[in-house]
């Protein structure tokens, strides 16, 4: 039986002959689908059927790499996709260099999020790796994260809930307020596990309202019981 490759080794072998960019666009959308439970189930099979069958199989097994790998000897909270990002695909373009891991947890160590529904925000999430570090120190915190590329938009989202992690991901322009797409990952109410449910504008409590309105959709949410508090950076 062959040895199981990394998750990177897998997208990079289906990537030599369908264009590495669009089949990573691909996986990070089919893995939404499948953490969706059902409701997504069109548009995954839209997706697979531009593959042929064995290179179809092989997204799964690296789908399967990529939980293993997350597991992280059962201590979970480790970003796999930030790394492979920058090597292989954003090679620092924009500036798109991620913040190491030591230091996001320095940062989220200084911020000390500990008390239950307690927001933690990132406006320029990347693959998530700040919020991940924030879910060390509290994993009972509410997560939410913002970013301009859709790619970034949806590692965060799956680093958040593959870790059981609630929140809300949205691809947006935070600076100018403009919003593409955003997911909300909360319990399913039948089957009580994470999954992703698509949102719509009105429904984001990322985007900028007057701060009553923000209260009135956390509060339809998850019963919160802590102050908000955001990972800000200054320049």
């Amino acid at each position: 039986m062959e040895e199981l490759k990394s998750f990177s080794k897998y997208i990079l072998q289906i990537g030599y002959k369908y264009g590495l960019h669009s089949v990573f666009e691909d996986f990070l959308e089919v893995v939404v689908c499948s953490l969706s439970l059902g409701t997504k189930e069109d548009r995954y099979h839209e997706i697979v059927r531009k593959y042929e069958k064995p290179d179809a199989y092989l997204m799964a097994e690296a789908f399967g790499a990529l939980v293993l790998e997350m597991d992280n000897e059962g201590q979970g909270l480790k970003d796999c996709f930030g790394d492979f990002y920058m090597e292989y695909l954003s090679h620092g373009h924009n500036g798109q260099f991620f913040t190491p891991e030591h230091i996001c947890e320095l940062m989220a160590r200084m911020l000390n999020p500990t008390g239950f529904g307690e927001r933690v925000a990132d406006c320029c999430c990347g693959s998530g790796r700040m919020l991940l570090a924030a879910a060390k120190i509290s994993r009972d915190s509410l997560f939410f994260g913002a970013d301009i590329e859709r790619t970034c938009a949806m590692m965060c989202l799956i680093n958040l809930c593959l870790n059981g992690l609630l929140g809300e991901v949205c691809w947006m322009d935070k600076l100018l307020n403009r919003f593409y797409a955003g997911w909300r990952i909360e319990l399913h109410p039948a089957h009580r596990v994470p999954y992703i449910r698509e949102i719509t504008e009105s429904e984001s409590y990322v985007v900028l309202r007057l701060p009553e309105k923000k209260e009135e959709i956390i509060t339809k949410q998850v019963p919160i019981g802590g102050v908000s508090q955001q990972l800000l950076f200054e320049f």
